[in-house]
């Protein structure tokens, strides 16, 4: 896949996990108001459940990783929905390939016991 369809891709994959994200905040939100209702007491706010400015600064960054983790991994990508399932665990993928550890020496060149 190339390199502009990967990263869109990817993005597009990062974007779903942040919506599905804002739906649940979304839906808390709504029980909590039921519940308030039911039993007569203030509705809560929204922005006990969203806050603007740390929600778009994940969402963007969610994009970005998303877009980042179908960059590295482009070349393993062979279909859409690959790519958008590659860009929506872009976080975990990439926590993966940078917690991965370089062994000391070739496996030939270690002595048996």
């Amino acid at each position: 896949m190339d390199l502009a369809s990967a990263a869109l891709l990817g993005m597009a994959g990062g974007g779903i996990v942040e919506v599905v994200a804002v739906w649940g905040n979304l839906a808390a939100w709504q029980k909590a108001r039921h519940s308030a209702r039911r039993r007569g007491r203030r509705l809560p706010p929204l922005t006990r459940y969203i806050d603007p400015a740390a929600d778009i600064l994940v969402a963007v960054t969610r994009l970005a990783l998303g877009g980042a983790a179908a960059l590295v991994l482009h070349s393993q990508i062979f279909g859409v929905l690959t790519a958008i399932a590659v860009g929506a665990s872009g976080p975990a993928l990439l926590a993966q390939l940078g917690s991965g550890r370089v062994p000391a020496a070739p496996p030939g060149d270690i002595e048996a016991p």
